[in-house]
């Protein structure tokens, strides 16, 4: 059965996930001023379009069997679903390793073409993508049995091994090669520190797994796939879409600066709202279960992500703009102005993108895929403009205010349901 968080529980497990991840977050932020001075904005660049590529095709790694881990009330069958993330990570990570060994030169035409060494560095995708399938797995099965403290070291070793293996082979002068391999590493790292948890303390569960289980899971869950790939697919295509789009008309060196600008404000926003959807998941789910609704977590978590947002906002907007360039280096004084730019959107995703997991929970995920196509038609609308006007900080601009309005909308589609489904 999911076990219950006590009253002081949340607090105390978003507080030990936030000291991990600040931790983890803090590692490559720390050093970002080295990796600056090591790799130039178009080494970035690159990374930024490998980075896209991976996150679109890892969408569909578990076909969004992981999402529903922590739903079950026996952990058999959770434990079924885990097994069923891991071997369709397996087989859809191969699946695009033998689709990129056979159609490399047109995908590299089609997309990356003004990318150097991008031909090569595709080779690495499927690498990415399978490890990401199995992290989250393991991510979901340790939240759901609250072993938050596991979680929040993962991440730290996560963070420290991308860092590390970017700066050492940086040093030997490899480029964006350095930087992919970080990432892998990084992974590999996590990876470890969660299958060695999962193996040494919960393995019982995992040998009640049967084929009749995984097929009854299967089933019982066929709405994820069905719905949330739809849904998430267009919502990675929009939030990579600046990547390609500013890729392909105002080159590698202004896709650095992005890319450094998004780094800097997404990491940390990301894996603090990260911690705080890990715990609201789990306790939202479980009142779900209980008592039909899930309003009063809702709105405490909310609260929560304003008070902890409005500060860094007004620092990203006022003052960090001004700092870029001394801290990372004069060619990197552009990514400050954008980052003026899209403080507003990062303060409404930071809010929206935690508490939405309400729609997973009620299983409303067709709500989710209709607001996935008004995002991603307003940020090609956004894209257009910024095309017409051949003018990076007009489509950015756009992106920023259009994104936030998707937000709200996002958030009260998010309360409505939290507040239960009526029969």
């Amino acid at each position: 059965m999911l076990r219950k968080i006590p009253r002081k529980g949340f607090a105390i497990n978003v507080l030990t996930l936030m000291t991990g991840t600040t931790i983890a977050q803090a590692i490559p932020l720390a050093l970002s001023p080295v990796i600056t001075r090591i790799y130039s904005p178009a080494d970035l660049g690159a990374l930024a379009l490998y980075m896209s590529v991976v996150s679109i095709i890892s969408n569909i790694v578990t076909l969004k069997y992981e999402l529903a881990i922590i739903l079950p009330e026996k952990d058999e069958d959770s434990a079924s679903l885990v097994v069923i993330s891991l071997i369709l990570s397996f087989i859809i990570s191969l699946i695009s390793l033998i689709i990129i060994l056979i159609f490399n030169d047109q995908i590299f035409k089609l997309f990356i073409d003004k990318t150097p060494g991008a031909k090569y560095w595709l080779y690495f995708t499927p690498l990415s993508i399978l490890f990401i399938g199995i992290y989250n797995s393991f991510n979901y099965w340790s939240n759901r049995k609250l072993h938050y403290k596991r979680l929040a070291i993962s991440r730290i070793f996560q963070s420290s091994g991308m860092t590390g293996t970017q700066i050492l082979i940086g040093i030997l002068k490899k480029g964006t090669y350095g930087l992919i391999a970080g990432d892998i590493i990084g992974r590999i790292s996590s990876i470890f520190v969660l299958g060695y948890q999962i193996l040494k303390e919960d393995r019982q569960f995992y040998f009640k797994v049967s084929k009749k289980t995984i097929k009854e899971q299967m089933v019982r869950y066929r709405n994820f796939p069905k719905l949330s790939i739809p849904a998430d697919s267009i919502n990675v295509i929009s939030n990579q879409l600046p990547v390609f789009y500013i890729g392909k008309y105002f080159g590698g060196q202004i896709l650095g600066n992005y890319a450094l600008m998004d780094k800097v404000l997404s990491s940390p926003i990301a894996l603090i709202g990260r911690a705080i959807l890990d715990v609201f998941k789990q306790k939202a789910s479980s009142d779900f279960i209980k008592n039909g609704n899930c309003k009063d977590i809702f709105v405490k978590t909310f609260k929560m992500l304003v008070l902890i947002a409005i500060v860094p906002t007004l620092i990203i907007y006022f003052i960090l703009p001004r700092f870029f360039g001394i801290i990372f280096g004069p060619e990197w004084s552009l990514a400050g102005e954008f980052a003026k730019i899209m403080a507003l959107l990062f303060f409404f995703r930071f809010i929206a993108s935690p508490l939405s997991y309400v729609l997973y929970i009620a299983e409303k995920q067709i709500y989710d895929l209709f607001w996935q196509i008004g995002l991603f038609t307003v940020t090609v609308g956004s894209f257009i403009i910024g095309t017409h006007m051949n003018n990076v900080k007009a489509a950015l601009t756009c992106f920023s205010i259009s994104y936030s309005a998707m937000y709200i909308i996002y958030l009260g589609i998010s309360f409505k349901f939290a507040h239960g489904i009526k029969k």
